[in-house]
């Protein structure tokens, strides 16, 4: 039986769908950015990330539950390819967390923003894809804006880019979430809501992170785990699990797997955009000018990718 093509009404439908969560991973991933500089003065970064974890697992847990039934919390496939989504998904949080350990604020800014090019190698590699129309032009304004706005921070003037050896560990921790990101939709049965993929990769990640914890602990690169942080901690922890964590990750999915993650790699360059009217509208820190520039220009090339993404593709030429 062959397959029906997908229709103009199917397409703006995907297009809207990816976009809303593309849209709200990435204000959720912003909205992590203050918040965690807030734990961090509470919780070690090795001991955060599975107590994050373990509380975003829970919510996925029981938004499972709640939605799609106990069956759904069971894999539908092999219990070793989840254990090594996971894996990538742990891989992720534990090397970019060693990543801006090692690496000097203005190069982690400069390495993050080149995340369009590093998840269009892994993406080639992975699955032999072809670069979306107009990737070039997009990662192009969103490099550019991305300069704009980290040359702009407030005492970025004096700052250098140096470079300590942890640049290929954020470049790592962003290939792992791009392979996540691939497999979670190649591997799951096409039937499979995001919302359970989420989950079981979510819940199969704390093992992991558990274990690179005891590792950071035992070289000395994590210290005793706070076990009494406070009430306000304890909030904002939450807050981090079940919105940056939980909500943000099921909407990623949705973003892939109707748009692509060569447009989510855009998208990522969004997420210090949304950190700094964030930070602008809650936690009075004030943008620079550049910063409003930088976020703008980055804005347009994720627009930009849009826009070819909503047009029809051309007609192949007739011989």
């Amino acid at each position: 039986m062959s397959a029906v093509p997908a229709g103009p009404a199917d397409h703006a439908t995907a297009l809207r769908v990816g976009t809303a969560g593309y849209l709200t991973a990435a204000v959720f991933w912003g909205l992590n950015i203050p918040l965690t500089a807030a734990l961090l003065k509470h919780f070690d970064p090795f001991w955060l990330t599975p107590c994050r974890q373990t509380l975003s697992a829970a919510t996925l847990g029981l938004w499972v539950l709640a939605t799609l039934g106990p069956a759904q919390l069971r894999s539908p496939i092999a219990a070793g390819r989840v254990a090594l989504m996971s894996l990538a998904v742990g891989g992720f949080l534990a090397l970019f967390n060693l990543g801006l350990l090692w690496t000097p604020t203005m190069t982690a800014a400069a390495v993050i923003a080149g995340a369009p090019v590093y998840v269009s190698v892994v993406s080639k590699l992975m699955t032999g894809a072809r670069l979306e129309r107009g990737f070039w032009g997009a990662t192009a304004l969103t490099l550019l804006g991305a300069g704009i706005a980290i040359r702009s921070r407030p005492g970025a003037a004096g700052a250098g880019f140096g470079f300590n050896g942890g640049e290929l560990l954020i470049v790592g921790s962003i290939g792992c979430w791009t392979a996540y990101s691939i497999l979670s939709q190649r591997w799951f049965p096409a039937e499979t809501p995001q919302l359970r993929r989420t989950y079981l990769t979510t819940a199969g990640a704390i093992p992991w992170l558990v274990l690179f914890w005891a590792l950071a602990r035992a070289t000395g690169l994590a210290g005793a785990p706070n076990l009494a942080p406070g009430g306000e901690a304890v909030a904002q922890l939450v807050a981090t699990a079940v919105l940056c964590s939980a909500v943000a990750t099921v909407a990623w999915n949705h973003g892939v797997a109707r748009l692509g993650i060569q447009v989510g790699a855009m998208w990522q360059n969004m997420v210090p955009v949304f950190a700094v009217l964030i930070s602008l509208l809650f936690f009075g820190v004030v943008p620079t000018a550049g910063q409003v520039l930088g976020g703008a220009v980055v804005l347009s090339g994720v627009l930009y990718m849009q826009w070819h993404r909503g047009r029809p593709a051309p007609a192949p030429a007739v011989r």
